[in-house]
This record gives structure tokens, C-alpha cells and sequence, in this order.
């Protein structure tokens, strides 16, 4: 991969120009599909990054995909940020046994079992930087990344929480760049290999739950099984075997914060992913649209949106509702920039808990009462400039997490971003934000106030918003 600094200058001067070709993975048992696709197709390397990895039906299945792989021969590397998975070494640790499968975790916690809460107060600078960044790579040649980790809620038609997300699969040489981010973090010295952080101390009950979780029975119909009758889903696959499919031509760059980051002294670090949102924020000329769940932009996004408004250009903005978002502390973060952000002249959406996009969505859920969420990072600048990855606009993607995220020049990738976002953005999947003078309301709402939001909700909201949180937002 290229020097860091030569990415940066690169994307500051619009240098999207490895050839690749792009697809949008916006359904989420689709998105599953193609990854268990990719992991059946490997012949010689499979590499997997992620922040979270669920103990749950949907995991279980790509672990089972994983380890297929390694038994054919395919070298599988798994690096997880050890926030999520450690209490949970063992069930790891039956992947990790295996010879061809290695298992590393990134930035492990010092103390491990009942002593676990206590790492924060050891090392609060160091254990608060998390690698947020997501994904996977097949034989460097195809690599899917983006804002879904594995779980349940990113994949399966009938979880109780729904996310809607976007991840983009690239096929070409960028691919590969993104397998050599995947090395770079591999290789730091705060990736440490599955063993030799389960030799500092190993949950005593890990061995009984990992039993426990073999023993129970499939909560939810796996993704291959709901998709198994879709004939579009079908044709993608195939045209992916084929080697026709992702089948949208463009240019990219990958931008990704090194592992150093981690290393900060506990001010905020500009990450490379910052950088390229910060240069195709500026070479927009009309438009700019922007899906992100946590929305906290600080004084310095603020006067950025002061500048575009000042240029002219159109800003849309869709995150979450109070009632939607995952992240109650967050909303309390986000909810004091509302009205500046209205008075700005910004399109503000907010996404409703019953929202989903795109009619094969809808026709998966079958009726299922589900709670839906924006967990999409997309921006997309004018009509043909679009970033997708991992971090959010908030300061934690911006000063904390390592994140990873891939910068596109494609017209017709644009093209259904677009869509997407102008069918999320719809009255049935969203409340459009207004002013009627200082009075804050939901168009569709009536005169509710966060809407389909209990009071808990709203009360917990407004105190959290008042602490002095925003730096870990």
C-alpha cells in the first residue's frame, strides 16, 4: 500500500485513480450471502477484520465458513478488537486451534474475566482507541468493507434489530490495497495472537458456554436459507463466480488510519479517513448527501457546514432518531446542533424505527415487527464522488478508532447511492426535520416531540447531553 502521507496528498488532489470494479451491498442478507460466497471461493488467503463479532446465529454461520476454508487449505486470518471479544477467548480459540487459521486481537485489554472493567482505569488513553474498522478479503482480489460487523442485526431478515447498511465489494487492485491495510494492522505491535493473551488469564467458564452455544438451536432462518429463493440474489452470485459481477466501473483510493493511532497521548488525532471526507467535502460543487447513524460534529464540522452553505451547495443529512439510534448518549450529543444545523440551511433528516429501504427489504421481513436502525457511513459529493466505510461523524471515528473507509470515483456507483438515499429519506422511513420559528419539529408527526420515542428515552437523552461526554462521542 501506498505511504499514508502520499494517500492523503493523493486524495486531496481528487487522485481516485486505481480502476476497480464496485457493487453496493445494501440488503443485509445479501451482504451476508456474498461474504459466505467469498470464503467458499478462497484458494489461498482470507482475511477478516472486524470491531464486533456476535455469538449468534449469523456468526456462527461465517465462523463455520471460516474454518471450511482453512480445512480446504485457505490460510484464514481473523484480527478482532478484543473489546468485544474478550470473556470470549475460548469460542475463538476453537478457530484459532485449527492449523491453518489464525486468530489475533487488536489492542487487548490488560486484565481479562471479572478484572476486565478495571483495564479502562490502568490505561484509560491506550484502551480507549479501538480498531472500528471492518473487512474482508478473499485472495486479494475481491475485498468487501464497510460499516457492518458480524451479528445478527447486519444480517439476518428476521432479527428483532434491524440495521440498514451499506458495505461497497471491490474487485481489482484496490482490492489488494486493502488486504496490505489489513497486513499493516496484523503486523503492529498491538495485535497480539489469540494464545498469548489467553495465557494472561482464560474465563473460567468459557469452556461451558462454548458448550452451551453449540447446543442451542438457530434462533433465526440463516440468510443463505431466506435468500435461497430470490432469483436476483441468485444471479449475483453466479455472476460473481462467473468473475461478471461487481460490474460497476470507477476509480478509488483507500484511506486508513495506521495502527499508531492507537498510541496517541490522548489528544485528538486527524486519521487519514478525516482527511478524505475533508477533501471531497471541498471539491464539492452543488451537493452533498450524508448518511452517518452518530451525528456529533463539533464546532469544527460546524463551521465546515458553515463554508458549504456559504458556497451554495445543497447539504442532506439522514441519521438517526431517538428512537431508531442504538446510542442514547449519542443522540443527547448530537441534539445540540440540531437547530444551529436547520438555521444553517442542512436538510435534516432522522431515521424512523420502523424505516427500511429498498422493496426487497420489505419483502424479506414478511411482517415481522422489527425495530429498525442507520448504521450506513456513506457520503456521496455531486454525482459521481462517493466514501464508504466505517466511521461516523462524530468525534470518536475522528480522534479514537481506527477506521478504514474507500474513497470512489464511479458515476453509476453515485447512481444507486443516490437512490438509496432517496428512498431512506422517504416520509415512511424518515421524519424530515424543521423550524417553525425557535420551535423544533418532525414533519408527519404531529406536534410530538422525538418522536415514537418513550419518555425514558427523552429524559435520558437530555441528561446525558448535558455531561461532558462529547470527546467520546
Amino acid at each position: 500500500m501506498a505511504d499514508p502521507d502520499t494517500l492523503c496528498a493523493a486524495g486531496a488532489e481528487h487522485g481516485l485513480d486505481i480502476p476497480a470494479r464496485f457493487a453496493r451491498l445494501d440488503h443485509n442478507a445479501t451482504a451476508l450471502a456474498v461474504r459466505l460466497e467469498l470464503c467458499a471461493s478462497a484458494r489461498h488467503r482470507l482475511d477478516l477484520q472486524c470491531y464486533i463479532f456476535r455469538d449468534d446465529d449469523s456468526g456462527r454461520v461465517l465462523a463455520d465458513a471460516l474454518v471450511a476454508a482453512a480445512q480446504r487449505g485457505v490460510r484464514v486470518r481473523l484480527l478482532l478488537d478484543d473489546l468485544d471479544a474478550s470473556g470470549r477467548e475460548s469460542a475463538f480459540g476453537r478457530m484459532d486451534a485449527h492449523p491453518g487459521f489464525d486468530v489475533r486481537l487488536f489492542n487487548p485489554l490488560p486484565w481479562r474475566g471479572l478484572l476486565r472493567p478495571l483495564s479502562l482505569l490502568r490505561d484509560p488513553g491506550r484502551i480507549n482507541r479501538r480498531m472500528h474498522a471492518k473487512a474482508l478479503i478473499a485472495d486479494d482480489t475481491l475485498a468487501v468493507l464497510g460499516g457492518r460487523n458480524v451479528g445478527d442485526e447486519y444480517f439476518a431478515p428476521e432479527a428483532e434489530l434491524a440495521f440498514a447498511d451499506i458495505d461497497v465489494l471491490i474487485r481489482g487492485d484496490l482490492a489488494r490495497e486493502v488486504g496490505e491495510s489489513f497486513d499493516l494492522h496484523w503486523h503492529s505491535p498491538w495485535a497480539k495472537p489469540l494464545a498469548e493473551v489467553r495465557g494472561r488469564r482464560a474465563p473460567l467458564e468459557a469452556a461451558r458456554r462454548t458448550r452451551e452455544r453449540l447446543a442451542r438451536p438457530p434462533r433465526h432462518k440463516p440468510a443463505q436459507q431466506a435468500m435461497a429463493d430470490d432469483t436476483e440474489t441468485q444471479e449475483l452470485l453466479g455472476r460473481l463466480r462467473s468473475g461478471e459481477w461487481p460490474d460497476l466501473p470507477g476509480k478509488g483510493r483507500l484511506f486508513a488510519d495506521l495502527p499508531a493511532k492507537v498510541e496517541a497521548d490522548g489528544t485528538e488525532v486527524e486519521g487519514y479517513f478525516d482527511k478524505a471526507l475533508q477533501a471531497l467535502v471541498t471539491s464539492a460543487e452543488r451537493e452533498i448527501m450524508i448518511m452517518t447513524p452518530y451525528l456529533v460534529p463539533r464546532e469544527e464540522g460546524m463551521a465546515v457546514m458553515q463554508a458549504l452553505r456559504d458556497r451554495g451547495l445543497r447539504v442532506r443529512i439522514l441519521t438517526n432518531s431517538l428512537a431508531a439510534t442504538d446510542v442514547v448518549a449519542v443522540h443527547g450529543g448530537y441534539r445540540r446542533y440540531r437547530r444551529r444545523l436547520l438555521e444553517l440551511g442542512v436538510e435534516l433528516y432522522e431515521y424512523r424505527p420502523t424505516g427500511f429501504w429498498g422493496k426487497r427489504l420489505r419483502r424479506f421481513i414478511r411482517g415481522a415487527h422489527l425495530r429498525a436502525s442507520l448504521h450506513a457511513k456513506t457520503l456521496m459529493v455531486d454525482d459521481h464522488l462517493v466514501l464508504i466505510g466505517s466511521a461516523n461523524l462524530d468525534p470518536r471515528s475522528h480522534g479514537l478508532n481506527l477506521e478504514l473507509g474507500v474513497a470512489i470515483s464511479s458515476a453509476p456507483l453515485a447512481a444507486e447511492i443516490r437512490t438509496c438515499f432517496e428512498d431512506a429519506i422517504l416520509p415512511v422511513n424518515a421524519w424530515r426535520l424543521g423550524l417553525d420559528g425557535k420551535r423544533l419539529y418532525w414533519e408527519g408527526a404531529g406536534r410530538k416531540h422525538e418522536p415514537e420515542a418513550g419518555w425514558g428515552r427523552r429524559l435520558l437523552s437530555r441528561l446525558l447531553g448535558y455531561l461532558p461526554l462529547e470527546g467520546q462521542l
